[in-house]
């Protein structure tokens, strides 16, 4: 399963704290320091420390990579429209504990959250090193998204020439764990059916396999 870097999403803002928070940090550790002193080298270099922080943040947008669900009970029209519009678009249905149990092959450590959409949410704290990246503007809450995050190693030692991209990384997962049932998109011909089919039977993959009736009047 493929992982993206943070730092390669679309979104300018993914994974960057906001600005209440960097204010409300800010504030805190003011008051911390104007409680025991009132030495202008002190406050200085506490705002020195705050910006510290804030480049160890952005730096963990290198390393801290995602792989995004949409969490819903039916089909939904627009993900359908936005990510999988094509001839071949396919979507994998699964549970929690489907997703949970997947990685249980995996050599890291993978955790999964659901991403809270707000504008004016409350300060989010240093100390969650993960909160930022499930957090999105509210003009994003359309895709009700629960995301698998895996931080890759700090000390560079990932071996980027084992695979043929820089933008992420690709953990293992258990196949037939994961799958519940496999959607075509309503955009592709009904012959595809068979190649899906055929694929999950090369790969020992058991799975109902269902076109889309987005477009399908006779549901009504």
């Amino acid at each position: 399963m493929f992982f993206c870097r943070a730092d390669r999403f679309e979104d300018p803002f993914e994974g960057k704290y906001t600005a209440e928070a960097k204010k409300e940090l800010t504030k805190e550790q003011m008051e911390k320091l104007t409680d025991d002193h009132d030495d202008e080298g002190d406050i200085e270099k506490a705002k020195q420390q705050m910006e510290k922080l804030a480049e160890e943040h952005m730096a963990k947008r290198t390393y801290v990579t995602i792989n995004s669900w949409h969490w819903n009970n039916v089909e939904n029209y627009a993900m359908w429209k936005i990510y999988a519009k094509g001839t071949y678009g396919l979507a994998i249905q699964t549970t929690y504990e489907r997703l949970k149990h997947c990685f249980n092959k995996a050599k890291q450590p993978v955790f999964i959250g659901k991403v809270d959409y707000d504008d004016d949410c409350e300060a989010i704290l240093f100390n969650n090193s993960l909160k930022p990246f499930l957090h999105k503007r509210k003009m994003y809450e359309y895709e009700n998204e629960v995301r698998c995050c895996y931080v890759m190693p700090k000390d560079n030692t990932f071996n980027w020439q084992a695979q043929d991209t820089n933008d992420g990384v690709f953990i293992d997962v258990d196949l037939n764990t994961l799958i519940e049932r496999i959607y075509i998109s309503p955009y592709s011909p009904k012959w595809i059916y068979d190649i899906v089919a055929g694929i999950n039977e090369k790969f020992n993959i058991h799975k109902e396999i269902v076109h889309s009736t987005v477009f399908d009047a006779s549901e009504y």
